[in-house]
């Protein structure tokens, strides 16, 4: 029986990842010519928010989204949330129509043809080379500055999956502090159970998230760094806690 459920996940992921292929290798003539200029970024992005609703609803991941708090189009933000899974990259593209931009690995732009995409309007940062990082972070206060959300996920890379929620690094507080921008914590409940990391598990289902208020940094310096990391981070944990109860 775990065999069987094995083949049919990784036959649900492959299609998973179909859904995103097809329509880009059909539309690449256009796809490509927006990414030859960051002013046409917008037009690019207007087919990514798309494509990754069309991806959740054609594979069975339906989003079930409690809003505390409405997105302001004229305001910059960072979306800060937990990241059990890859599938976060996807849904977070599908819950910001405006245009966002993420903090990512390198080894990202390696990935075919999402890779391409990938490198061409976001920040790839290699995270064991402390250069790189800062240099990685002047570049996410450039995009702010140029009027996009930015995408950081403040605990550096996937969690080990017995991990509630690992440690959050400073940098994207440090950042949301030198530009007074709000932060968005954002939690996701089931993307480690719908799309783990083991290839071989994984199923269709709802897709809880909670989009929380906004916290502002206006007035802050870098004496505030740890009290806004520790403010964010009991607002996710207390919200994965609060979800698992009511799983129970």
């Amino acid at each position: 029986m775990k065999v069987i459920k094995g083949i049919f996940s990784l036959l649900w992921r492959l299609w998973f990842l179909l859904t995103y292929a097809i329509p880009f290798v059909l539309l690449m003539p256009i796809t490509i010519f927006f990414t030859l200029s960051n002013k046409l970024y917008p037009y690019l992005y207007w087919f990514l928010h798309r494509i990754a609703w069309f991806m959740l609803y054609a594979s069975g991941i339906f989003p079930k989204i409690k809003k505390e708090h409405k997105l302001d189009p004229t305001k910059q933000y960072i979306l800060c949330s937990n990241h059990p899974s890859t599938l976060d990259i996807v849904i977070m593209f599908a819950l910001s129509k405006k245009p966002v931009s993420f903090i990512g690995k390198h080894s990202l732009s390696k990935i075919p043809i999402f890779g391409y995409y990938y490198k061409s309007f976001n920040v790839l940062v290699d995270r064991s080379n402390l250069r790189d990082s800062y240099l990685a972070y002047q570049e996410a206060g450039k995009k702010l500055k140029e009027g996009q959300n930015m995408v950081i996920y403040p605990e550096g890379g996937i969690p080990k999956e017995d991990i509630r929620l690992f440690r959050f690094k400073k940098g994207p507080f440090r950042l949301a502090i030198e530009e007074q921008v709000s932060i968005i914590p954002i939690t996701f409940a089931d993307n480690k159970r719908l799309f783990p990391i083991d290839y071989l598990r994984g199923k269709p289902g709802i897709a809880r998230i909670t989009i929380h208020n906004e916290v502002a940094t206006k007035g802050m310096d870098e004496t505030n760094i740890e009290k806004l990391k520790s403010r964010v981070y009991k607002i996710i944990e207390s919200e994965l806690m609060r979800y698992e109860n009511e799983s129970r």
